[in-house]
């Protein structure tokens, strides 16, 4: 997989409808140039958190947003987000939960694993758009975003 040096937005999505559906509203908002798509929880943390990181893209560039399903095929979008979490370098990330369900267990726990957001995919395709647009577009251009410093190598013996 080739990757760009710069990720705006990695979405962690196995449905190719909501994924497509996704890509081409953002890119309708001209938010889209800088989109990965992943298609379950183990490729994702592969790609977050592999020591391999600096072959994906530069450390001070991560992902400035992630989408994260929560019924993804192998590993769940909970163990995806408890795992990011739990990372200094994938902590700060946002990461906002896109489900079908508003069901208040997953959406406690959810918070309680740090997830961003919480929002609910829409039925009906022309709202699911513009839900997805407004989203990105908020955590993209007005959210002010934490960002650790980077530590090399040569910065940690000093």
């Amino acid at each position: 997989m080739l990757i760009d040096k710069v990720v705006d937005v990695l979405l962690v999505e196995d449905s190719e409808a909501d994924a497509e559906l996704t890509v081409a509203a953002l890119k309708s908002r001209n938010l889209g140039d800088r989109v990965i798509r992943l298609v379950d929880g183990d490729e994702a943390l592969e790609f977050l958190c592999a020591s391999n990181w600096s072959s994906n893209w530069e450390h001070e560039n991560p992902p400035k947003l992630i989408l994260l399903d929560l019924h993804l095929f192998r590993m769940s979008g909970l163990e995806v987000l408890q795992q990011l979490k739990v990372h200094d370098r994938t902590r700060p990330i946002p990461v906002v939960i896109f489900s079908n369900a508003a069901d208040q267990k997953e959406i406690m726990e959810c918070y309680r694993l740090g997830a961003n957001s919480y929002v609910v995919k829409p039925s009906d395709a022309k709202k699911f758009a513009e839900t997805v647009a407004d989203m990105v577009h908020y955590w993209l251009n007005v959210n002010q975003s934490f960002r650790l410093p980077v530590v090399t190598t040569s910065a940690k013996r000093a």
